[in-house]
């Protein structure tokens, strides 16, 4: 039935107009949610000794320092999501309600974040692998063939990366909104986008265009500013401000985002299932 398949659309710019609709009723909420936990993470991050570990390869301290963000950055993450669950959903909550219920689903939400890491880093290690072993073998033998096998399998890998990132993007949902583990979250967001790999596209090119448009102004300012080696600790400063403050606004964005399109998908899911 036509009035079915588009009751069951899923439209980019629809999802967009609910999750700024919402979005902008809660961002007191939303935005202060942001600012508890990211606020310590920024003021750390422009002490003299961590600004410089995101350069370094490995130390115990750079470790320590991505252990730390990791986990306060997954915390707020979770309690962004119950929030903005709540704020679709019309109900009424707390800053401290989020919070507080964040912390029982955190083990699974960073068990799931290491178990993807950990998968699309196996596809790019195996990528790197091959394309070494098929250098080895057949440079000797044709160097235009070896160059030719080695493009053919980043291609791959690039393809491999891609089409798991869409089809588990939705997997923190589930893994909060359901309370489960990577393995249900994983195949849960599998199945509700895979039939809606489009729209998702189109979603997510408008997240990376809204980015990046309020981006312009710290490229813009980092290049002019960043000509002189004596002004990049200043324009390293000033770009970690910019980016703490512009993400008020625009995490809670992303985040109402993802959440009506999670609610979206599981209504079109489940008229599918039931019909």
């Amino acid at each position: 039935m036509p009035d079915q398949e588009e009751k069951n659309a899923i439209h980019p710019v629809a999802i967009f107009k609910q999750a700024w609709s919402v979005g902008w009723k809660n961002l007191g909420k939303l935005g202060a949610l942001y600012v508890i936990f990211n606020l310590p993470i920024t003021i750390i991050s422009l002490a003299p000794a961590i600004r410089p570990l995101p350069d370094q390869k490995f130390s115990p301290l750079a470790a320590l320092w991505f252990i730390f963000v990791s986990i306060i950055g997954g915390w707020g993450h979770v309690a962004l999501l119950l929030g903005a669950q709540k704020a679709t959903d019309a109900q009424d909550y707390s800053i401290g309600q989020s919070i507080g219920q964040s912390k029982a689903l955190l083990v699974k939400y960073l068990t799931l974040l290491l178990s993807i890491t950990l998968f699309i880093l196996g596809i790019i290690m195996a990528g790197v692998l091959s394309a070494a072993v098929a250098w080895a073998f057949l440079s000797q033998v044709n160097k235009m063939l070896a160059v030719l096998i080695c493009i053919i399998l980043i291609i791959l890998v690039i393809a491999a990366i891609v089409f798991f990132s869409l089809r588990w993007s939705l997997a923190a949902l589930v893994c909060v909104f359901e309370n489960v583990w990577p393995v249900s979250a994983v195949k849960g967001s599998f199945s509700l986008v895979k039939a809606h790999i489009n729209p998702l596209v189109g979603i997510y090119g408008l997240m990376g265009l809204t980015y990046m448009a309020f981006m312009i102004p710290m490229i813009i300012s980092g290049a002019i500013l960043g000509a002189g080696q004596n002004t990049n600790s200043l324009v390293s400063i000033g770009t970690t401000i910019y980016a703490m403050v512009i993400n008020v606004l625009l995490v809670p964005f992303w985040t109402m985002i993802t959440v009506a399109l999670y609610k979206k998908l599981k209504e079109v899911f489940g008229a599918h299932v039931y019909a």
